[in-house]
């Protein structure tokens, strides 16, 4: 009977990831043929290039993902939307100067402060090994958005790399507390074993 249910168990779980990828490219498709019809009807406006880059760089296409970005910016040079996007990816790519170049102009000129556009360029600065300095951008990111789990987990990090131990694990907890997304909460578990390293 139980040799029975495998087979039955494991055909049911290859069907629902058949139905999950499947509904993820046909939200892909979609997303990304609304977009391009968008951007058929008004091909110069940025903001069409801008979210097909998105599109793109979420799938791992970053070389059309940055002409699209490269566009956006050439059509409207005083929409800001692609910078940021373009220094993140920049940035995964390892061109650190680059990324903390487009941050470090686009900061300034944002009419509302964003708490990505900080913490983003305070990424920047740790891999490049300035710590004083991404502190002070996730401090600004945490002005903005109190709450903001990304920028206390950079920051928790930060403080670890300084060695300034009480802080590191102060920001480690405000970061358990304020994890909401996916993505955040998939990283709770890591980060409660670090705080318990830290407390021996």
């Amino acid at each position: 009977m139980l040799l029975q249910v495998r087979p039955i168990l494991f055909i049911a779980v290859v069907i629902m990831l058949s139905v999950a990828t499947f509904y993820q490219n046909f939200l892909w498709m979609t997303e990304k043929d609304m977009w391009l019809g968008v951007m058929q009807k008004s091909p110069r406006k940025a903001r069409p290039h801008t979210n097909i880059g998105v599109l793109y760089d979420r799938d791992g296409k970053n070389v059309e993902a940055e002409r699209e970005y490269k566009t956006a910016i050439r059509l409207e040079p005083d929409y800001l939307a692609p910078y940021s996007s373009l220094a993140i990816l920049y940035g995964k790519r390892g061109e650190i100067d680059k990324a903390i170049e487009i941050f470090q102009w686009v900061l300034p000129q944002l009419p509302n402060k964003d708490p990505k556009v900080y913490t983003g360029l305070g990424v920047a600065y740790m891999i490049k090994g300035l710590l004083k300095e991404a502190e002070t951008e996730f401090k600004e990111a945490l002005k903005i958005e109190q709450n903001y789990a990304t920028a206390h987990l950079n920051l928790a990090e930060a403080y670890e790399r300084m060695g300034l131990k009480y802080d590191a694990m102060k920001s480690y907890q405000r970061f358990i507390e304020t994890a909401s997304s996916v993505e955040e909460e998939e990283r709770v578990e890591h980060v409660k074993m670090r705080l318990k390293q830290l407390a021996e």
